[in-house]
């Protein structure tokens, strides 16, 4: 079978996709194009340079807080990605998207006009940063003449790019609503930020053939580093517990 594969955002929940990747490979499925916001474009990328998912999940197990929050001085953002963007160049040897094996469209939201850009050209390294950069917690990206922020903001589960491929379209989410108390100012900026960006997924469930949300990630925090592997065999587990009902969409 192949398929088109979307993949979210959702901070290091990101690895619940390396794990649905890891089921899609078991069942001999072929990916021919993916597309991602911010956590989904990281695996994204990695996915359509050619690694696999036990690759994808040695980059994820690598992540430390160091790698991600580095004071950015003198800069409008509290951290910079530019540690994040060295492991990955260290990862990922590609410079352009033709380098890839698969097309791969990364969603990233132009500062100055607020809409979605589908970018399938230049440096792909340099767009899955900007796509990652959830402002104002991380540097906004420039990249030429145009500065760019999280994908999430304007699409977090791009299938729209991918509706010109002939094969049927799988779009993965990793943010459901998690149960807590919302009595903190933290737990309702979190609850805040995870109804926005589920608000502009919505069309994504009509435009992909099959679309699953990951529940068991719900009670991750966008950077919860010791929930990786957790993230992973939930990923794992759920996409292999429904996988009956979803392929019968992609066929």
């Amino acid at each position: 079978m192949k398929i088109t594969l979307s993949l979210s955002g959702g901070g290091l929940r990101g690895a619940a996709h390396v794990g649905v990747i890891k089921f899609l490979e078991e069942q001999g499925i072929e990916v021919v194009a993916v597309s991602g916001s911010s956590a989904g474009a990281i695996v994204g990328l990695f996915l359509a340079a050619g690694l696999k998912s036990d690759d994808i999940l040695v980059f994820l197990r690598s992540l430390e807080k160091k790698d991600l929050f580095v004071w950015a001085n003198g800069n409008v953002g509290l951290f910079s990605m530019e540690r994040l963007e060295e492991k990955l160049r260290h990862f990922v040897d590609v410079h352009r998207y033709s380098d890839l094996k698969i097309p791969f469209y990364t969603c990233v939201t132009d500062i100055d006009t607020g809409e979605y850009c589908y970018i399938n050209e230049g440096d792909p390294i340099a767009y899955t940063v900007a796509s990652s950069s959830i402002t104002p917690l991380f540097v906004a990206k420039k990249i030429g003449k145009h500065t760019y922020i999280d994908g999430g903001f304007s699409d977090n589960l791009p299938v729209k790019p991918l509706k010109s491929y002939n094969e049927k379209s799988l779009a993965i989410d990793i943010n459901p609503l998690r149960g807590e108390d919302l009595s903190t100012f933290k737990s309702l900026t979190i609850r805040s930020i995870l109804i926005m960006i589920r608000s502009n997924s919505t069309p994504a469930k009509k435009l992909a053939d099959a679309y699953f949300e990951v529940q068991g990630v719900a009670n991750m925090y966008l950077f919860d580093f010791d929930k990786i592997e957790m993230a992973y065999q939930v990923g794992y587990n759920e996409m292999k517990e429904n996988w009956e009902e979803l392929s019968k969409k992609l066929v």
